[in-house]
């Protein structure tokens, strides 16, 4: 069975080297040596049946300069058509030298101990976010637009609603939210449907704030596991909260409401556009287009200084 998704996991490590152990500095990126050392190695480990060295090709290319010496970032394709299977295509992101002789796995400043490989390699995976797609909820004096990818019962999402607008207003322009409850939080879904509903609603638009401040920070976590249950359940604490929705869904049951909060609002779609990203676990931030997964402050730091 041809493994190429598994791709982008490999590990290509070739060891750890000495700067000036690197050959001569060309500043010019060999791209056939290069094409040709990836090969050779895959096909040594055997990580994929049936490949070609016509199947490998390179996509991108970011030259990193580091004192004397000359990296690149490279993103190469792997695309091939097994006997009898459809087209399958992966990506594998590296850090080769001029002429594809050592793979850098890692290269910090030695006093500050800043990676300086980081910018690049997210550079190379770099995306087009469309901020339209979620929620504003905080404008701040910086440049950068900020995206998270975000589920309102996860712990470690609750602690970027709580810490990015705060700390970081200064180096944020935008501060957006798209949703994507996971099954494994039975009523975030529910909580993520109102809370897009009111923003999507010009009527309902002066209580976004207190309802995603209250899905994020006060709502707990439905102790049943039936996601029925658990949406009725979160439904249930949002209309002891706000009499305001009370009125907006008065008379309506459970399945009209559902119908009306997809209808009023683009929940569905930031759940598929999410999963399309390739994104299964929150949080995930995209600080103009760069992701990052999880939480790391230090990192995100670093990311709104690029």
């Amino acid at each position: 069975m041809v493994q190429v998704k598994k791709l982008i996991s490999v590990l290509l490590l070739v060891g750890t080297t000495f700067l000036w152990a690197s050959p001569a500095i060309s500043g010019q990126l060999n791209t056939k040596m290069v094409l040709a050392a990836v090969y050779e190695r895959l096909k040594k480990e055997k990580k994929i049946e049936y490949l070609k060295p016509e199947h490998l090709s390179l996509q991108r290319k970011i030259p990193i300069k580091i004192g004397n010496l000359s990296l690149w970032a490279v993103r190469m394709q792997i695309r091939l058509t097994p006997p009898n299977q459809k087209t399958q295509t992966a990506t594998l992101d590296l850090v080769t030298d001029d002429n594809g002789q050592w793979q850098f796995e890692a290269i910090s400043n030695l006093k500050t101990g800043r990676p300086l490989l980081e910018k690049a390699l997210a550079d190379l995976a770099k995306l087009n976010i469309d901020p339209r797609m979620g929620q504003v909820i905080f404008r701040g004096q910086g440049e950068k637009t900020v995206v998270i990818v975000i589920d309102n019962f996860c712990s470690y999402c609750r602690e970027v609603y709580r810490q990015l607008p705060g700390v970081y207003e200064k180096q944020i322009k935008e501060l957006v939210t798209i949703y994507l409850p996971l099954n494994s939080h039975p009523g975030a879904e529910m909580a993520c449907a109102v809370s897009a509903y009111v923003h999507n609603q010009k009527n309902l638009k002066q209580y976004t704030r207190e309802v995603d401040n209250f899905i994020f920070q006060e709502l707990p976590l439905p102790t049943t596991k039936d996601i029925k249950e658990a949406n009725t359940a979160v439904y249930d604490a949002l209309k002891a909260k706000f009499s305001w929705l009370v009125r907006e869904f008065a008379g309506a049951d459970m399945e009209e409401v559902w119908k009306r909060l997809r209808a009023g609002s683009n929940i569905g779609e930031q759940m598929k556009y999410a999963v399309n990203l390739g994104i299964r676990g929150t949080p995930v931030t995209f600080v103009d287009g760069r992701r990052m997964d999880g939480v790391d402050w230090a990192k995100f730091a670093r990311f709104l200084s690029y």
